[in-house]
C-alpha cells in the first residue's frame, strides 16, 4: 500500500501497542543470548577439547555446530542491538532489519538444538536438554507472529515507514469544511 502526495496515514502512531512486545524481547534477547554466550565460555575445558581433538575423534564432529552456534549467537545479540538503535531512532530500515533478526534468532535457536543433539550423540552421558527443543519453538512462533506484524501493522508503517507524514483524524459534529 503506497501513500499518495497530500494523503495522510490512518491509524496509530509511535512507539506503544504491540510494538512495545518486540522491542522487550530485543532487550530480552540481548541478555538471554549473552547470558548463553556467557556459560559456554565458563565451559572452557570442554570447548578447548573439542576444538584440539584430532579430526578422528568423535569430539572433532561438534566442531561445526559449536561455531555455527557461537557464530549465530553474537549476530543475534549484533542484530537485536541494531534493531533497538533503528526503534529509537524511528529508522524506516527497522523492518528490513527485524526480519533478519528473527531470522536469524530462529536459525540460531535450530543450530542449538542441532548441537545439542550431536553433544549426546557423542557423549551419551549428557542428557538432552528439554528447553533447546522448546527454545527452537519459541524461535519460530516468533518468525511467525513478529515478521507479519513488522510488515503489515498500521503502526509500523505510521511510525517508521511514514514518519513525518500527520494521522488524520476525522471530525465529528459541524466543524467545518476542511481546507
Amino acid at each position: 500500500m503506497s501513500i499518495a502526495v497530500g494523503e495522510q496515514p490512518v491509524g496509530p502512531v509511535g512507539l506503544g501497542g504491540w510494538l512495545i512486545l518486540p522491542i522487550l524481547g530485543f532487550f530480552g534477547t540481548i541478555l538471554l543470548t549473552g547470558f548463553n554466550l556467557l556459560q559456554g565460555v565458563a565451559q572452557l575445558e570442554g570447548l578447548r577439547n573439542i576444538f584440539v581433538a584430532e579430526s578422528s575423534s568423535p569430539l572433532a564432529s561438534l566442531r561445526i555446530p559449536m561455531i555455527a552456534s557461537v557464530l549465530l549467537g553474537f549476530l543475534v545479540i549484533a542484530s537485536a542491538v541494531y534493531c533497538l538503535v533503528l526503534v529509537f531512532r524511528k529508522k524506516p530500515a527497522i523492518v528490513k532489519f527485524a526480519t533478519i533478526h528473527y531470522l536469524l534468532l530462529a536459525s540460531a535457536s535450530l543450530v542449538d538444538t542441532w548441537l545439542e543433539y550431536q553433544i549426546h550423540a557423542v557423549v551419551p552421558s549428557v542428557p538432552i536438554d528439554p528447553s533447546t527443543l522448546t527454545n527452537a519453538l519459541r524461535g519460530i512462533v516468533a518468525v511467525c507472529i513478529w515478521l507479519p506484524y513488522f510488515h503489515v501493522s498500521k503502526r509500523v508503517r505510521n511510525t517508521f515507514v511514514y514518519p513525518k507524514a500527520p494521522v488524520f483524524a476525522v471530525p465529528t459534529g459541524n466543524l467545518g469544511t476542511p481546507r
